[in-house]
């Protein structure tokens, strides 16, 4: 009987390692795609295949979120506005922040790349709605840009917002200082976005044809379309340490796995 629960909690932890071991994996991915999209020159662009190209956004047909945040919205036409709402929750002995609603919203641009106006159609780009778009594979647009309160914070937790402790990544980002009841906290939901607007820097990478209205970069099943925003060296940071923490985590759950089998065995 003790051996088959020590090979059950083994088991446990193998699942769970492998899972987190094969997340980062997938974020391994992720970075070389950061790396091969930094790395994009400016050479001229020829069409008949791949190509990375960089440079300041030209909206034709500007992008329209079904929701813009509680900030009045400020800069140039948006060709690109990705956003979330963020809500806290309780889970288990905790609390956690989960996506509640989200959109990924396009408009109609191009790229001033070199000499070049490329024409990017990014229907591809499309995601699933309220999925998450900072989680897509073919964004990298980093952190949210801008972030508000749906609401009133009181005063314990407006105190730990402006010292970064309650903050998604802060100490102690688990913990609700408020009272809750049932799956319910006091938290306020937050808005959070990122807009590419007229003139801004992009990167984009995808399969480039030539028509009678000049090039255009799309994606193809042999060449998804990519487009990446902000500062890529930061991201490649942000990915790096997840991967590191994924992979000692991971590799940790595994070794407990192990012992814990060999342990039950003998």
């Amino acid at each position: 009987m003790v051996q088959l629960i020590a090979v059950a909690v083994a088991g446990v932890f193998l699942l769970f390692g492998g899972i987190i071991l094969s997340r980062a994996g997938e974020l391994g991915g992720r970075r070389e795609t950061i790396d091969e999209l930094a790395s994009a020159g400016d050479e001229r662009v020829e069409p008949g295949g791949e190509a990375t190209l960089s440079g300041p956004v030209h909206v034709r047909e500007p992008a329209s979120p079904r929701r813009t945040g509680p900030e009045p919205s400020e800069g140039g036409s948006p060709a690109i506005w990705a956003w979330r709402v963020r809500q806290k929750e309780n889970a288990g002995n905790g609390t956690r922040w989960k996506t509640a609603d989200a959109e990924l919203a396009v408009g109609e641009f191009a790229v001033d790349h070199s000499w070049d106006r490329v024409r990017v159609d990014a229907t591809t780009l499309a995601v699933q709605e309220g999925d998450d778009p900072f989680d897509s594979p073919g964004l990298f647009l980093g952190e949210p840009e801008t972030e508000s309160y749906l609401g009133d914070l009181g005063p314990v937790n407006r105190f730990l917002e402006r010292t970064g402790l309650a903050g998604e990544d802060g100490v102690v980002s688990d913990l609700e200082f408020t009272v809750s009841v049932g799956g319910e906290t006091t938290m306020p939901d937050k808005y959070q976005a990122t807009v590419v607007r007229e003139g801004d820097e992009l990167v984009v990478r995808g399969e480039l044809t030539e028509t009678p209205d000049g090039y255009v970069l799309r994606g193809t099943d042999e060449t998804p379309l990519v487009i990446a925003a902000g500062s890529l060296e930061d991201q490649r940071e942000q990915v790096r340490s997840s991967v590191r923490l994924r992979k000692a985590a991971g590799g940790l759950l595994v070794s407990l796995g192990l012992v814990v089998a060999v342990l039950g065995v003998l």
